[in-house]
């Protein structure tokens, strides 16, 4: 038995997510369904609105070029944008979901004009949750989790984002002498407590641009972008009087660092190879000292 035209729309009013149709001049023509006020604000007030009046330029005109590309393309759009209530004038803003909300959006191209206009219904789902789930899981796999520095998996996924741009970058390959001592004499537990307190002391010795690591262990890299030869060996040579200078409990320690910059081309595992060269130099010369590539 076939739904009736009343019984159509009154289905549509029911969807829990909502759908907006959207002319090609960035009116709002009609809101349907978005009954699940957990997720989302009413938007019926915006009907008859125009986009670039309710909305920040910046998210109105993006709205537009994606209404625009499924014109173009005549085919669904699938895009991810962040919004909050407190970004459009003329909703309920207390009520539903508060602060910045991500949203899923399906923009599909309507066979009918409306006055006059080409239209688009942007079908759209509040995918808040699933997307705050997936950063944490991102973050887990990127992360170390106990000294909150990146990992190993995160410095080859970034290093090569981190080359671009003009200038030279750095290398530092960092190495905690005698860790193993530590743990041993003291415990795994102080271990721990030592390599926290460690790479908190490196970190404040950084830019906000650099990436600072834990490789593995006791080892620790440091990528620098936009740094010349010279300023690199001040940095090291900071890094290792700060570790020097440290009280940790229970018993001082130091570091050896072996140093390079990155070649034009050159491949990471052979960056990583001289540096690890000239970081065993450091240890071999006696440890608690930079020991630098001075032919890059």
């Amino acid at each position: 038995m076939a739904l009736s035209v009343a019984q159509l729309y009154e289905v549509m009013t029911q969807l829990p997510d909502p759908v907006f149709i959207l002319n090609e001049d960035g009116y709002y023509v009609e809101y349907i369904g978005g009954v699940e006020q957990r997720s989302y604000q009413d938007g019926n007030p915006l009907i008859g609105k125009r986009l670039l009046d309710i909305l920040p330029i910046d998210k109105a005109q993006w709205v537009l070029e994606q209404v625009a590309r499924s014109f173009a393309t005549g085919e669904v759009q699938v895009v991810e944008y962040d919004l909050s209530p407190n970004e459009v004038e003329g909703i309920n803003a207390d009520a539903g979901p508060q602060g910045m909300q991500r949203f899923e959006g399906k923009i599909a191209p309507l066979p009918s004009l409306y006055e006059g206009k080409r239209a688009v219904a942007w079908m759209t789902r509040n995918i808040t949750r699933q997307h705050e789930l997936q950063q944490r899981l991102k973050r887990l796999g990127e992360t170390d989790q106990l000294t909150g520095l990146y990992n190993r998996h995160f410095f080859f996924e970034h290093y090569h984002h981190k080359l671009q741009g003009e200038g030279r970058t750095g290398l530092i390959m960092l190495d905690i002498d005698h860790f193993k001592q530590i743990n041993d004499r003291f415990g795994h537990q102080t271990g721990d407590r030592v390599l926290c307190s460690f790479s908190e002391c490196v970190a404040a010795q950084l830019r906000a641009e650099d990436m600072f690591v834990r490789s593995g262990g006791e080892e620790f890299l440091i990528l620098l972008p936009q740094i010349d030869e010279q300023i690199l060996l001040k940095v090291a040579e900071r890094i290792r009087a700060a570790v020097a200078a440290m009280a940790p409990d229970p018993a001082p320690i130091t570091v050896s660092l072996g140093t390079t910059l990155v070649r034009p081309g050159e491949a990471v595992s052979a960056v990583l190879a001289r540096a690890d060269e000239w970081l065993y130099q450091a240890k071999r010369s006696g440890r608690n000292r930079v020991a630098h590539d001075s032919d890059p």
